[in-house]
């Protein structure tokens, strides 16, 4: 997990719902494999985020839509002695990498045992990756981590070239994510009623900020075991950290 301190700098004192508007990142996944596009331009910031605000608030997008959960996504026990949460970003390819090859053994480990509570939290590091969150969430909560699973596994698929956002580019990215969305039941009418939903576009914003302020997440994919920031996404950190934790 890579973080570049001059844009932290200069983005940390933002509000993340201004951030998610602007398409900015407020961290950076890594520096291997796929990287997060380039920040919007603020000229042209304007033009694609003017659409969605206008939208939002609009009458019909003020309330939560029904079947799509604000609530954690999680998997496990509610029982479970300790809670591990992932703050991830689908843009990134390390959060994916996480998914592939650590979350696996993690579930076996720890979920299917009772040992851990799991839960995912959404922390998109660019305009991209919140269209994605939003898609996940559109399909219901029942759908959501394969979503997820599947966005994660073919993102080269699904994620633009490394480049500047822009309105083009957004828009098309928001064509390949609905395909996505068919797939699960959600079309392109009901997709675009959940990009232009305060609410959602609310959750969103306001889990970044208590990332970023009660946990310190500048970075993804950032594990919290107990309330604790671990020092890194491996299995064998978050491992020690969660047996740390576990009840003695």
């Amino acid at each position: 997990m890579t973080q570049h301190p001059n844009l932290m700098s200069k983005l940390s004192h933002l509000p993340a719902a201004l951030l998610l508007a602007l398409g900015l990142s407020v961290a950076a996944c890594g520096d291997g494999g796929a990287k997060a596009p380039e920040p919007e331009k603020k000229a042209e910031a304007a033009g694609p985020a003017k659409p969605a605000a206008a939208a939002a608030d609009d009458p019909a997008n003020a309330k939560p839509i029904p079947g799509v959960s604000l609530e954690d996504m999680a998997k496990g026990s509610v029982d479970a002695p300790v809670t591990v949460i992932e703050f991830a970003s689908m843009t990134c390819s390390h959060c994916a990498h996480f998914h592939k090859e650590t979350y696996p053994l993690l579930k076996r480990d720890f979920v299917d045992t009772g040992k851990i509570r799991f839960i995912f939290r959404e922390f998109p590091l660019d305009s991209y990756a919140v269209d994605a969150s939003i898609l996940a969430r559109c399909t219901g909560a029942a759908n959501y981590f394969a979503v997820v699973g599947k966005l994660f596994d073919e993102q080269p698929q699904w994620m633009p070239a490394p480049g500047e956002v822009t309105e083009v580019s957004r828009k098309a990215t928001q064509g390949r994510l609905a395909n996505y969305g068919e797939d699960f039941g959600v079309d392109e009418k009901k997709y675009q009623a959940c990009l232009n939903n305060k609410p959602l576009k609310d959750h969103l914003a306001n889990r970044m900020d208590e990332a970023r302020n009660r946990y310190k997440v500048n970075g993804t994919p950032a594990i919290v075991v107990n309330g604790t920031l671990t020092s890194s996404p491996s299995y064998a950190e978050v491992a020690r950290a969660i047996n740390e934790a576990m009840p003695k």
